[in-house]
């Protein structure tokens, strides 16, 4: 299924509840690298690579009023959620085709929160960083193959590695991060890690967990109903102790 699709069916009416605070902690990370380290007099142009339901561009309106924002994303829905939170350039297009939309060296700052999960993240970074203007600056934020390592092993009692990497293309880690920006010509600013513990009850749980947030949502469903059965059967899995962790990262186009 297109990823756009399966954000208007099934994730963006939930997306914003956030129940246990892992978007937020994330970004709440970049944005704080964002205020401490890019220079607001030097931000003419925002583009918001993955804009979703608008959160990210909702602070940097706020950190840099007098920017011209802009928005791209695969979902429909998500981009008409955003558009009742601020006024933005919004384009509904997928992120591979960021070039038809804007000229090199034509944005300040540049936003990919939280879309590695779904695309190509050394590609797509290494296309879109021409983006920025000599000293622009680049946050990424990420999950990667470190969190949920209870799930994951799970995961891996049922189902091959191949299958398990080819629905969830995530970076390996946050040095896989660090080696995108570098091959990307990109400079390191600040790392960090967002991590929180997290636990579910059932496998109800999980399941309304992963469908609703997005975080497995591109891979619950891809199941039929023999695979699902499988992972709700399994004994002695529940309540389930885990823990996520996302790469939070800001880097800079040398002048």
């Amino acid at each position: 299924m297109n990823i756009g699709e399966l954000y208007d069916r099934s994730i963006a009416s939930t997306y914003d509840r956030d129940e246990r605070g892992l978007l937020s902690g994330g970004r709440d990370l970049a944005f704080r690298q964002i205020e401490k380290f890019v220079p607001a007099d030097e931000v003419g142009n925002i583009l918001d690579l993955a804009v979703g339901t608008g959160q990210s561009l909702v602070a940097m309106q706020t950190f840099f009023p007098h920017a011209a924002l802009h928005g791209i994303d695969l979902s429909e829905e998500m981009l008409s959620i955003a558009k009742t939170k601020l006024a933005f350039h919004s384009i509904h297009d997928d992120v591979a085709n960021t070039d038809r939309h804007f000229a090199q060296n034509s944005m300040n700052l540049l936003l990919m929160h939280f879309l590695t999960t779904f695309v190509d993240g050394e590609e797509v970074l290494k296309r879109t960083a021409k983006f920025l203007q000599a000293n622009g600056y680049y946050s990424i934020v990420s999950s990667t193959f470190e969190a949920f390592p209870r799930i994951y092993s799970l995961a891996r009692m049922l189902f091959s590695e191949e299958f398990i990497r080819e629905k969830n293309p995530a970076p390996a880690s946050t040095e896989t991060i660090l080696s995108f920006c570098a091959n990307a010509g990109l400079e390191i600013v600040s790392v960090e890690r967002f991590t929180k513990k997290v636990s579910f009850a059932d496998f109800e749980d999980f399941y309304s967990f992963g469908m609703s947030s997005g975080f497995f949502t591109h891979v619950l469903s891809e199941l039929d109903e023999a695979q699902v059965a499988g992972l709700a059967g399994m004994e002695g899995v529940f309540p389930l102790e885990d823990e996520y962790c996302a790469s939070v990262v800001l880097a800079r186009r040398p002048r």
